[in-house]
């Protein structure tokens, strides 16, 4: 049954189905959650780097220097991904694999106040 020039409602289920598996919306969601991930996750890793001993102010640099190598590179990737012919799920796989390892990383941290490299190299690379 129709009302007016619209489709009907089984007319528009399979529109709706095709807007659920969009390869546009899955990049977003999980585009999101990386954000949110890698966001929510540096709070703890700065609780926990202080808990092995690290002083505040280390703590502080590594933090920032995710946000400060985003702020530069962004630009720059995001015209290299829009402008290149390889799919962007494997920039995504890429990114994803990359964010898990770089936070797996904070498990290598010895106690005291040493391997700054180390989390601050995957700090840039989180970026």
């Amino acid at each position: 049954m129709r009302f007016g020039n619209g489709p009907s409602a089984i007319d528009g289920a399979p529109a709706k189905r095709r807007l659920l598996l969009s390869p546009k919306l899955a990049f977003l969601v999980v585009s999101l959650a990386l954000g949110q991930l890698g966001d929510g996750l540096n709070i703890f890793q700065g609780i926990y780097l202080v808990g092995k001993g690290w002083n505040e102010g280390s703590v502080g640099i590594a933090l920032s220097l995710m946000g400060l190598t985003s702020l530069v590179i962004q630009p720059f990737a995001g015209d290299w991904v829009d402008k290149t012919p390889v799919d962007r799920r494997v920039f995504l796989s890429v990114a994803s694999l990359a964010t898990a390892l770089s936070a797996s990383t904070i498990l290598l941290v010895r106690d005291g106040n040493r391997d700054h490299g180390l989390i601050y190299a995957t700090k840039i690379g989180e970026g």
